[in-house]
C-alpha cells in the first residue's frame, strides 16, 4: 500500500471517529436535560402548591373577637374606686363579651362618643411570613375591624386575632377600652385624653405671622359664611383615630356647599410632629403660610391671670368679686370656659376677622365697656329646674357696629360646656375633638 492511500485511509478514520463522537455527546446531552425536565416535573407533582389554610377565615376571626370575654366595665370602675377610697364593691365579679359591649352602644354612651354610627364588623389576614429559602408559612393573625362613622370619616377599634390560640390583642387604644382591667386602667384613662392633646398639638402651630392653625380654620370658613349660598355651612369638628403605637390619623371636618370636606393630618404622638395629607390638609397649610401678619388679641377678662397652675380662685386679683364666697360658683364655671385655651385662642383669632388692626379695635372696645365676659346662672329653657351647677357664660362685643355676643353653658357638675350659638360652636369644634 502506497504512502498516498494509507494518508486517504487515516483521514476517513478520523472523520468516522469524530463524527461517532460528536453524536454521542449530542444523544448524551440530550438524554441528560430530558432526565432533568423530568425529574422537575416529577417534583412538582410529588409536591403540590400547598393552599394557607387559614385564608378566608375572616368570619372566624371576628367571631372570636365577639365572643371573647372581658371584665364588666361597671365591676372594673368599682374595684379601682375601692382601691382609692376604700368603698365598699357593690358590683359582683361578672364578664361580658365585647359584642354585648357594642350592642349596648359602650362606646357611644360610656365615653360620650355618641356622634358615631355603628357600621359593620371586618377582617384582613395579615400576610403570610417566609421562611427559610423563601417558603411561604401559613399565618393564622388577622386584624378584625369594628367600623364606626362620623359623618364622612371611618373611625373604630381594631383588633389582632390569632386562630390558633384564640388570643386576642387590642391593636388601638380605642380596642383597649374594651378590655380594662387594674393593670391597664390607668393606661386606658391616659389614652382616652390623647385625641384632645392630638388637636391641641396640630391647631395650637403657629405660623411664622403669628397666627395658629386653628385661627385659619375659623378665619377662612367665617368669611365664606358672609356669603348667601354659604349660610347653612358648618364645621363639624374632629376626629382622631390611634392607628398602631405612635401614630394618629387627626381628620377635620366641614360642611361646605352641602357636602362634607375633610382635612387628613397624620400625627406622631412621639415627636409631637404631624403632616398634612390630600389637598385640603395642604390647602389649608398653604392659607396659613400665606396670610399677612396679624397680632394675637387678648379677651381674657380684666385681672384674671391665666395660669393653669394656681388654684382657681387665685388666678384673680385682689379685691375682684370672683375671690368673694358669694361669687365662688358662678366664677369657677366660668373659669372652666377661660381653661379651654385652644378655644379661646380661636375664638380670639376668630374676633380678629382677619384684620391688622383687631388688637386696638378689641383694646378700644373693652376700654369702652363694649366687650367683656358675663357669667350668670343659667334661665329659662337652659335651666328648668333652677339647678344651680347650670352656668351660662357670654362673651358680649362690638363688631361691625353691632352688639353682638357669644353664648356657652357650663354644667359644673359634669365638667361639661356646651355652645350655644352657631359663633361659639364655629370656635368649639374647630378645636375639639369629638372621640
Amino acid at each position: 500500500m502506497n504512502r498516498k492511500n494509507l494518508y486517504a485511509i487515516v483521514a476517513v478514520t478520523v472523520i468516522i471517529v469524530l463524527a461517532l463522537c460528536g453524536g454521542l455527546v449530542y444523544l448524551l446531552s440530550q438524554r441528560s436535560t430530558n432526565a432533568s425536565l423530568y425529574t422537575m416535573e416529577q417534583v412538582t407533582r410529588r409536591k403540590p402548591v400547598v393552599k394557607d389554610k387559614f385564608a378566608g377565615k375572616e368570619q372566624e376571626a371576628i367571631k372570636i373577637v365577639q365572643e371573647y370575654e372581658v371584665y364588666k366595665p361597671d365591676y372594673v370602675d368599682a374595684l379601682v374606686e375601692h382601691i382609692k377610697s376604700k368603698k365598699p364593691i357593690n358590683v359582683e365579679l361578672s364578664r361580658v363579651t365585647i359584642n354585648e359591649l357594642v350592642e349596648q352602644q359602650f362606646l357611644e354612651n360610656r365615653f360620650n362618643m355618641h356622634y358615631l354610627k355603628k357600621g359593620e364588623w371586618r377582617a384582613l389576614h395579615l400576610d403570610t411570613d417566609s421562611g427559610e429559602g423563601g417558603k411561604q408559612i401559613p399565618d393564622p393573625q388577622y386584624e378584625v375591624y369594628l367600623d364606626f362613622h362620623d359623618e364622612s370619616v371611618v373611625v373604630g377599634p381594631v383588633w389582632i386575632v390569632d386562630l390558633n390560640t384564640k388570643t386576642v390583642i387590642p391593636r388601638n387604644d380605642m380596642a383597649s377600652i374594651f378590655d380594662r382591667d387594674l393593670a391597664n386602667y390607668e393606661e386606658v384613662e391616659e389614652n382616652l385624653k390623647r385625641p384632645e392633646a392630638v388637636v391641641s398639638a396640630i391647631t395650637s402651630h403657629k405660623f411664622d405671622n403669628g397666627i395658629d392653625l386653628g385661627g385659619v380654620f375659623l378665619l377662612d370658613f367665617f368669611k365664606k359664611t358672609d356669603k348667601k349660598e354659604h349660610m347653612n355651612d358648618e364645621i363639624i369638628g374632629w376626629t382622631v383615630m390611634h392607628e398602631f403605637q405612635d401614630d394618629f390619623s387627626a381628620y377635620y371636618q366641614w360642611r361646605e356647599l352641602g357636602e362634607v370636606r375633610v382635612a387628613k393630618f397624620r400625627f406622631n404622638w412621639k415627636t409631637k410632629s404631624f403632616v398634612p395629607k390630600g389637598l385640603q390638609a395642604i390647602d389649608l397649610m398653604a392659607m396659613g403660610e400665606n396670610m399677612d401678619s396679624i397680632k394675637p388679641i387678648d379677651i381674657y377678662p380684666n385681672g384674671y391671670n391665666n395660669n393653669l397652675n394656681i388654684p382657681r380662685t387665685e388666678r384673680w386679683a385682689k379685691g375682684n368679686s370672683c375671690r368673694e364666697r358669694d361669687y365662688r360658683d358662678l366664677c369657677t364655671a366660668f373659669v372652666k370656659v377661660l381653661e379651654q385655651q385652644e378655644f379661646i385662642n380661636a375664638l380670639a383669632w376668630l374676633l380678629t376677622n382677619g384684620q391688622a388692626d383687631a388688637t386696638d379695635r378689641i383694646n378700644r372696645c373693652k376700654s369702652d365697656k363694649k366687650c367683656g365676659w358675663v357669667p350668670k346662672m343659667a334661665s329659662g329653657e337652659l335651666n328648668p329646674k333652677d339647678d344651680p351647677a347650670l352656668i351660662e357664660v357670654d362673651y358680649k362685643y362690638e363688631f361691625r357696629g353691632r352688639q353682638q355676643e357669644i353664648r356657652f353653658l357650663v354644667d359644673s357638675n359634669k365638667e361639661t360646656i356646651t355652645p350655644l350659638d352657631k359663633m361659639s360652636q364655629m370656635a368649639y369644634w374647630a378645636v375639639t375633638p369629638r372621640t
